[in-house]
């Protein structure tokens, strides 16, 4: 895989197929309640939690990054439990932009995405200082004042399942005109050996 002098990157958990299928299951019984073009839907394949988000990094230190954030890694994190809860709305009910799915417990991946924002700091790059709200995006509001977003409360919220994430993904985000593609650059295990996906 060539990569370009800089590319966009962030750190997050995948979710596993049979997860993937029920949550695009749920999303295509929110799109048959309430027809609309004003809501852009997250693929299946780009559905993610993620940890750190650093936006555009070169490629050239792609390969410290990755060996700082598990070098944290490896000090120590318990494989957590998770479940999807509620939806929610970012950055707020008063001003929806992004239809979202909380995780619980809601503070659960919160050392985990510490651990890695040490080693992303540790490679000499900043990362975000906001506040850390783990959630999976279901989809991007385009046109927030012409959507009555109170269909979204007339399909129920099925149960999921557990999710327990063995491992930290690095994705790269390249922009699309029908919306961003994300590919795994390298799968970080959790006290395990560096696996790159990239050849």
């Amino acid at each position: 895989m060539t990569l370009p002098s800089a590319v966009r990157i962030f750190f997050a958990i995948e979710i596993p197929e049979l997860l993937k299928e029920g949550v695009s299951q749920y999303q295509s019984s929110l799109k048959k309640a309430y027809k609309t073009r004003g809501i852009r839907w997250t693929k299946p394949n780009n559905l993610h939690i993620t940890l750190q988000f650093l936006g555009h990094v070169q490629s050239q230190d792609l390969d410290r990054l990755i060996q700082c954030v598990q070098k944290k890694l490896r000090l120590g994190i318990s494989f957590p439990v998770i479940r999807f809860g509620e939806l929610q709305f970012f950055p707020s009910s008063f001003r929806p932009r992004v239809i979202v799915l909380n995780v619980i417990p809601p503070n659960e991946l919160m050392p985990l995405s510490q651990l890695v924002g040490q080693g992303i700091q540790d490679a000499h790059y900043e990362i975000e200082h906001k506040p850390y709200r783990a959630h999976l995006t279901l989809g991007r509001i385009k046109q927030p004042r012409d959507i009555n977003l109170q269909f979204l409360s007339t399909v129920e919220i099925p149960d999921f399942g557990e999710l327990k994430p063995d491992a930290v993904i690095l994705y790269r985000s390249d922009p699309y005109m029908d919306g961003s593609q994300y590919t795994a650059i390298a799968r970080l295990p959790l006290f395990e050996p560096i696996s790159n996906v990239m050849p």
